[in-house]
């Protein structure tokens, strides 16, 4: 990549561009509901960043900033926005959605994974291997009965090991997988109350502004709670004592 800046003739003055100019923005995104990496639920409201390459324009006694060919776009649930506005240097980051690269372009959609569906999972994989354990040790025993008319200190030593093996593994696995699920339900819930207010803000916006549309001639009437001229005479006023 170039490192150097570029300047030419634009429409209201010179025009330069660089490397390393760019521009943020933050927008609010309605539509269908969609998967978001790292959250638990579905969205309809979400939060997008976009950053792009900039070029600054020089005219009229002003910089015009512009910016142009998008670099990244990314999509975030609003706590997860919330998140990272207030998580500064916490951990590895905030989990966000990338929908477009300046190298990959758009950027496919990722697939919606259920939290109730993945511990079932879970949890049905951790009983399975207990009972496999289980079933196992007592073919062993049956086979140690069967074979031995009297068990040394040593064979019920083992035996002990194992059911005390099997009962740590039950308990701790089963609690752990419950301890988790209860993080994640909280974690679910908090994401939930985030999709149900952007709901209804969006719907009060909707409703204030069909409002001011139906009632427009109504709102006109209304006194200005400001006079204009006279603001405008006090900051002219303000202008020329600045001037001595």
């Amino acid at each position: 990549m170039e490192n150097e800046r570029n300047v030419e003739d634009g429409i209201i003055g010179i025009k330069t561009s660089h490397p390393a100019y760019g521009t943020i923005s933050f927008n609010r995104a309605y539509g269908t509901k969609t998967a978001l990496f790292g959250s638990s639920i579905e969205h309809s409201s979400t939060i997008t960043l976009k950053v792009k390459h900039a070029e600054i324009e020089r005219g009229m006694s002003k910089d015009w900033i512009f910016g142009n060919k998008p670099i990244v776009e990314v999509e975030m649930s609003y706590s997860q926005f919330a998140e990272a506005i207030t998580s500064f240097g916490c951990g590895t980051g905030i989990p966000c959605t990338i929908r477009y690269t300046e190298k990959d372009g758009q950027i496919p959609k990722c697939d919606f994974v259920s939290k109730r569906k993945q511990f079932i999972n879970e949890f049905k994989g951790q009983t399975d291997k207990a009972m496999e354990e289980s079933k196992g040790l007592i073919n062993e025993i049956a086979d140690l009965f069967s074979s031995k008319k009297t068990l040394t200190k040593a064979d019920k030593e083992n035996i002990l090991k194992k059911l005390d093996k099997l009962n740590s593994d039950i308990g701790s696995n089963i609690g752990f997988i419950a301890d988790q699920f209860n993080e994640q339900m909280d974690k679910t819930v908090m994401e939930a109350k985030g999709e149900i207010e952007s709901f209804c803000q969006n719907k009060i916006n909707a409703i204030a502004n069909a409002s001011l549309v139906e009632h427009r001639e109504e709102f006109l009437k209304l006194e200005n709670p400001v006079q204009i001229e006279e603001f405008c005479k006090r900051r002219e006023d303000t202008k020329c004592l600045k001037q001595y």
